[in-house]
């Protein structure tokens, strides 16, 4: 819709997450070289977590598309599965044939490990990438961990890659699975973007389509939609494409502060909840208050001390 009004050859700021447009901050460069570092070299079991929308379903792509051809890989998202649909997933993902009479774990575990031990014979790497892996169930989990022990013959060729949010820490701290972590030899995290990361990373958007960020937004602006996606990049990008919107509607070929903030009432929805100008104003006030009062304890202390270091100079003068 704006597209042809601000002259970009595509659109900057879509949600699907398109390798193409990955920015790469030292959080994100560092998750990725481990993932593509640890499935290599072997590592066994890499876990990479995030806030929601920080850009982990894009790191994957980007992964995938720069994977060898010796390295297999099967793609698993939003597994809500027990152990034989995981299995049964994971070998429908790898074209391995699936008997329609035979549907019991037992067969999908025998027909995993023949896949392990046949990559095994052509020194290859099997890769499981699971997505929104905190939905994963326990037993799982635990299952297909079993595949990677190294006490058995293919037991180097399954690399797991579980990502997700923050909650995927704690499901990996229960006590069902510490022989699972025990096993986890790379472990990173996706920080939000810092304030001069987010200016870069619309800078960079904005740059594959075509412009430059003081053609579209101002300095300002840029600096609004930061604050209020707390530099999380999936807010960042729909604030953005919120405020191109109305300033198309508005025909301004500039996107100021004044469009922001309207962008911003519309997606308050989306506001992260340690961003609530309320509860900041508040938190403001409450540290305000504790150094006003740790000033006046301060001060109070000086005025004993010097009133004590009088009393004792007069009792030693009239002596």
């Amino acid at each position: 819709m704006y597209r042809e009004f601000y002259g970009f050859s595509e659109a900057p700021f879509a949600q699907s997450p398109d390798p193409k447009f990955l920015y790469l901050t030292r959080s994100h460069f560092e998750a990725l070289s481990s993932m593509m570092s640890g499935i290599k070299n072997r590592k066994g079991v890499i876990v990479i977590t995030g806030e929601v929308g920080t850009g982990k379903t894009t790191l994957i792509y980007a992964l995938l598309k720069d994977l060898s051809e010796k390295i297999k890989i099967a793609f698993v998202f939003h597994p809500g599965f027990g152990p034989k649909d995981l299995l049964k997933n994971i070998l429908l993902d790898l074209d391995v044939p699936i008997s329609e009479t035979e549907q019991n774990l037992l067969y999908f575990v025998s027909e995993f490990r023949r896949y392990l031990n046949e990559r095994l014979t052509r020194d290859e790497i099997m890769a499981v990438v699971i997505d929104e892996a905190q939905n994963l169930d326990e037993e799982a989990l635990e299952g297909l961990g079993r595949f990677c022990d190294l006490d058995t013959p293919a037991g180097g060729v399954l690399q797991i890659l579980l990502v997700g949010h923050p909650e995927l820490e704690v499901k990996l701290n229960s006590e069902k699975l510490w022989r699972f972590k025990q096993k986890i030899n790379v472990n990173r995290q996706i920080a939000p973007l810092t304030r001069e990361e987010g200016r870069e990373y619309i800078e960079h958007r904005l740059k594959l389509a075509g412009r430059n960020i003081p053609q579209v937004f101002t300095s300002d602006a840029a600096n609004r939609i930061w604050e209020f996606a707390q530099g999380i990049p999936r807010v960042i990008n729909l604030l953005c494409d919120r405020a191109l919107v109305n300033g198309f509607t508005k025909s301004s070929p500039i996107i100021d502060s004044k469009i922001v903030k309207e962008a911003m009432k519309e997606l308050d929805y989306l506001r992260p909840a340690n961003s609530n100008p309320f509860l900041q104003k508040l938190f403001s006030l409450k540290k305000t208050g504790y150094k006003v009062v740790r000033v006046f304890f301060m001060l109070l202390s000086f005025l004993l001390f010097i009133y004590t270091l009088r009393k004792l100079l007069a009792v030693m003068l009239h002596r």
